[in-house]
């Protein structure tokens, strides 16, 4: 018995582990054509097809939170989704709605990176400061005050 089960969670699984042999379906390879399609628009600047390509993947809640679709994509797929939003709400400076969905899908070093290059370019220089230091990013911290005191003499903050 324990051979005929070792035997099937080898045949599922395969000897390498993580990597199984269930099939790729029709579904994931236009779920990630969609998203790679939306991908590359970010990166051109056409925004308006981007949003209408992940427009399958994104929608908002009643409250007006900005999400992932949880059932449909695979992992990898769903992860360039997010991404690819995270890519799109950066562009187009949607920062209260990166702010959030940066929240709900990144987590650890990403996640504060992201929130940092936000304190920056809100002109948050000492939280920004604060930020990117904490990080360990001394040299990004100390162009954020060069910003901020190149401003100041310029008198346009």
């Amino acid at each position: 018995m324990k051979k005929y089960v070792l035997l099937l969670c080898l045949t599922l699984t395969g000897c390498t582990g993580g990597n199984t042999i269930l099939p790729v379906t029709a579904a994931d390879i236009q779920d990630r054509s969609l998203i790679l399609g939306a991908q590359q628009a970010v990166q051109r600047g056409q925004y308006q097809e981007a949003e209408q390509l992940l427009s399958k993947y994104v929608y908002r809640t009643d409250k007006g939170d900005l999400k992932i679709q949880f059932w449909g994509l695979n992992g990898e797929s769903r992860k360039i989704a997010i991404d690819t939003v995270i890519s799109l709400l950066w562009e187009t400076g949607r920062d209260q709605t990166l702010a959030q969905f940066a929240k709900e899908y990144l987590s650890g070093d990403e996640y504060k990176v992201t929130m940092c290059r936000l304190s920056e370019r809100q002109a948050h220089y000492p939280e920004a400061y604060a930020c990117w230091n904490n990080l360990g990013h001394e040299d990004r911290a100390e162009r954020t005050i060069r910003t901020e005191a190149a401003l100041r003499i310029l008198g346009t903050e």
